[in-house]
């Protein structure tokens, strides 16, 4: 359970794992919609749970890849995960159309924030175990924490990334850079819900945004950025950031 997700808002202090169970539905609504379209679609189908740890439990995400691919000839999945658990889907014929993002953050916020997820390292062994076996890959750094030592948090990461990502991924990757969006509501559930882990609302960083939303202020955001990009442009300066936001 991380700390920050809006699903703490949806879900609050109870962390379930909520499964659908109109799989064959929502594939179908899927595969007429990439059929009938004349353009090359995307579509995410890791918005409401993360479909690693759910394949654990429920093997959708297994049943999903092959039934795309055996119903489909274009179009692409894509998810995000938080886990390392990809031994399942390793050996599946995907085509090459399913892109898996894989999210990282530095270990100490992942241990205090990133409840229950998987150590960067295993994560970082499971981006490269992906892409040997031809899946599209992505990395996520996200959400940026701005904790009061974070610069070299980061900059560790992205060392850590460089040194143990393998040739094969750092060839061809790409990245997405997101800042942390927080909350009122979020605030006061983990505030209630976890009084010993970190506070995540720093009203010194953070401004307004929205109906009880908070984001980090222009200034801080700008040299954030401006400092992860410098060292984006180091360590990865062939691989395409697909956005920062």
């Amino acid at each position: 359970m991380c700390l920050y997700c809006y699903l703490v808002c949806n879900y609050n202090k109870c962390a379930y794992l909520r499964l659908f169970v109109n799989r064959e539905e929502m594939l179908d609504k899927i595969i007429k919609v990439n059929n009938e379209s004349e353009k090359e679609l995307t579509f995410e189908i890791g918005s409401n749970s993360d479909l690693i740890l759910e394949n654990t439990i429920t093997g959708n995400l297994v049943w999903t890849i092959q039934n795309f691919i055996a119903r489909t000839e274009k179009g692409n999945l894509t998810f995000p995960t938080k886990f390392d658990m990809v031994a399942p889907i390793l050996n599946l014929e995907h085509q090459g159309r399913i892109i898996v993002r894989v999210s990282v953050n530095p270990q100490e916020i992942i241990r205090k924030v990133e409840l229950g997820t998987s150590p960067l390292k295993n994560r970082v062994e499971a981006i490269n175990k992906l892409k040997e076996a031809d899946y599209k890959v992505g990395i996520l750094i996200a959400p940026i924490v701005l904790v009061d030592n974070w610069k070299e948090e980061y900059q560790t990461l992205i060392e850590y990334l460089a040194e143990n990502l393998s040739e094969k991924v750092k060839k061809e990757c790409f990245f997405e850079i997101i800042f942390m969006t927080y909350s009122y509501i979020h605030n006061a559930i983990n505030t209630e819900a976890f009084p010993n882990n970190p506070v995540l609302y720093d009203k010194e960083k953070m401004t307004g945004r929205g109906r009880g939303k908070y984001t980090y202020k222009k200034e801080i955001r700008e040299e954030a950025e401006n400092f992860l990009r410098e060292l984006m442009q180091k360590h990865f300066p062939n691989n395409e950031i697909k956005y920062i936001v």
